[in-house]
């Protein structure tokens, strides 16, 4: 019996080079800080931390997306790019993903 709502994905379940849905909490929001690209241009950049009851992720905020949560706010994020940094999972809206606040 299909119900259309997606197979529900937990932060314990993500894993690099691979997109996921999934919906978490904001457990804390870092500051807007300026970094400068290869080709000069500088964009704004922010890390958050998301968390349900399996466990927690980075999140990394590019440009537009950096004003899009706040400490608090429940998400929503739609096939976000999950990759590992520095040996652990993070995930970025990437190029086609999408955050919502639920």
């Amino acid at each position: 019996m299909a119900t259309g709502k997606p197979p529900a994905t937990f932060i314990a379940d993500l894993r690099p080079s691979r997109l996921a849905t999934f919906e978490a909490s904001v457990a804390s929001v870092e500051e807007i800080r300026e970094i400068s690209l290869r080709d000069g241009r500088n964009q704004r950049v922010r890390n958050a931390r998301l968390k349900d009851a399996t466990g927690e992720i980075a999140l990394v905020l590019w440009g537009k997306e950096v004003d899009l949560v706040r400490e608090g706010d429940r998400i929503r994020i739609i096939e976000g790019w999950v990759k590992d940094y520095q040996g652990r999972p993070q995930v970025s809206l990437g190029r086609v993903g999408k955050l919502e606040r639920i």
